[in-house]
């Protein structure tokens, strides 16, 4: 009888050991690559992007070269859509798109697309050819997505985000 209460008290600690030592985690669920969280935004570049917009949100950057090219355009329809299925949490994300010039009809399908001139101006914060950076209401990076996201993926990203968060 005491062996047997010794292996009842004992289950849990071995049951333990072993999930620890032999069973490995297989890793986050999320698409997109979790950056090491280092302040990239000062406060001189949210008055260049117009403070009164961004104050307080997550700032979802694409930045590109002269011209909107169809890569371009695709990640502009990807990061719309991806916004649109938050749902009510929407409006706590803001797309951002660094670039010289965009075409007319293309800024006619993205009406809360906020645009600046300058491509080139955050390239500490998403270099070119890195992808769509994702900075949190603090200034700091938090996440990268491929050129061409998935929509589906990048919403279940970001929805991930804005459900655990409560800044922005």
């Amino acid at each position: 009888m005491i062996v047997l209460v010794a292996l009842v008290c004992a289950a849990p600690f071995v049951s333990a050991w072993v999930a620890y030592y032999f069973i490995k985690p297989e890793g986050g669920k999320s698409y997109g690559e979790l950056l090491p969280v280092l302040p990239v935004m000062s406060e001189q570049d949210r008055v260049l992007l117009g403070d009164d917009v961004v104050k307080g949100k997550w700032l979802l950057i694409q930045q590109e070269q002269a011209l909107c090219d169809t890569a371009c355009a695709e990640a502009l329809y990807a990061t719309r859509q991806a916004r649109t299925m938050l749902g009510r949490e929407r409006d706590r994300v803001v797309r951002v798109l660094t670039i010289q010039n965009l075409q007319p009809e293309i800024a006619s399908q993205h009406p809360d697309l906020l645009t600046k001139a300058g491509a080139g101006k955050f390239d500490r914060i998403v270099p070119q050819q890195r992808g769509l950076v994702l900075i949190d209401p603090l200034g700091n990076q938090v996440m990268l997505w491929p050129k061409s996201p998935d929509i589906k993926k990048l919403n279940q990203d970001l929805s991930r985000l804005m459900r655990a968060s409560r800044i922005g």
